[in-house]
């Protein structure tokens, strides 16, 4: 079996509905009989706009060895594979299977679901990422968290979901705070997940670069929140958590992991991919782009932290200086 088959049949349907999204899409033939070609150059081959959504799909292909990626230079170029593309897969016409039709017309899918349906898929997502929380939370801690005095008893989580780090925050500090922010039935939720330690959360229901945060908090983490937006949004909500903390503070970013030049994680460039299908102009970023969102909202001391409860993920932190 070659490495693009054994790589497709790990991916499962995540791996078909890309290959298939490139026939319908006529990526392969466009590369085959035009050359290596850059994003864009791609897009005004097959006739669509939405580079940002065609590229993630081209990084997948890329990761799978269905094409080849040349990222040698400052903009990957794509290039037809050898042997020739696979076989198209036969795909449901529904959620990725409509990859092909978002990349066309630069529109999302509907993501979140409301109801009974939000809340299984939220206290799913915070009893699955519970581990990876209490970790974060420890290792919080040991980067001179609890050395900030008052400040430090308080948490804001910002796209707090369920509440999985708040929970995990306020069960290791007995006497700390956590401030949520997220939408106003996404909260209803975390009181919910948060049960008796509900009587320690402040609840803030709005957009998060845009609500008031409060100040003076030991630290703002941004977990799993990143990826849903654009680099302009991300760099706001980076700039607002910096305001909130006290000098000396934390700001934490956890997220999905990708390389700097996008060659894997395959988890990585799959999430980025599914962003493309259900967002408007979310992605995995790089830890280089988080890296320079943190040192534009003015933070120091950046340190890169990996967690062994998520593999794929990468956590950013920096500090506010304490002085200035």
């Amino acid at each position: 079996m070659d490495v693009f088959h054994a790589a497709l049949e790990a991916r499962g349907f995540l791996g078909d509905a890309a290959v298939a999204a490139g026939h319908e899409l006529g990526v392969f033939e466009a590369l085959a009989r035009g050359g290596p070609g850059a994003v864009g150059e791609v897009a005004a081959r097959i006739g669509v706009a939405a580079t940002h959504r065609l590229r993630a799909l081209l990084d997948v292909l890329a990761a799978l060895g269905a094409i080849r990626g040349e990222r040698s230079g400052r903009e990957p170029r794509f290039v037809a594979a050898l042997p020739p593309a696979p076989a198209r897969p036969v795909v449901p016409r529904d959620g990725w299977g409509r990859l092909a039709e978002v990349i066309r017309r630069d529109r999302p899918l509907p993501a979140e679901p409301g109801g009974e349906a939000l809340r299984r898929l939220h206290h799913h997502l915070a009893g699955a990422g519970a581990a990876a929380a209490r970790e974060l939370i420890a290792g919080l801690g040991a980067a001179s968290l609890l050395d900030l005095g008052a400040g430090a008893a308080s948490l804001l989580d910002l796209g707090a979901g369920a509440g999985a780090y708040s929970k995990a925050f306020l069960a290791a500090n007995p006497d700390g705070r956590a401030t949520l922010v997220d939408t106003e039935e996404v909260l209803a939720l975390a009181a919910e997940w948060l049960g008796p330690l509900a009587g320690r959360a402040r609840w803030v229901a709005g957009d998060a670069a845009e609500v008031d945060l409060g100040d003076g908090h030991g630290a703002a983490l941004l977990a799993n929140l990143l990826h849903l937006h654009s680099p302009e949004i991300c760099a706001r909500l980076v700039a607002a958590a910096a305001r909130a903390v006290a000098p000396g503070g934390l700001v934490a970013i956890k997220d999905l992991r990708v390389d700097d030049d996008r060659a894997g994680p395959i988890e990585g460039l799959l999430f980025a991919l599914n962003m493309a299908i259900y967002t408007d102009a979310g992605d995995v970023y790089s830890t280089a782009q988080l890296r320079a969102w943190l040192t534009g909202a003015g933070l120091v001391e950046i340190a890169e932290h990996r967690l062994a409860a998520a593999p794929d993920a990468i956590v950013v932190v920096a500090r506010r200086p304490a002085t200035g």
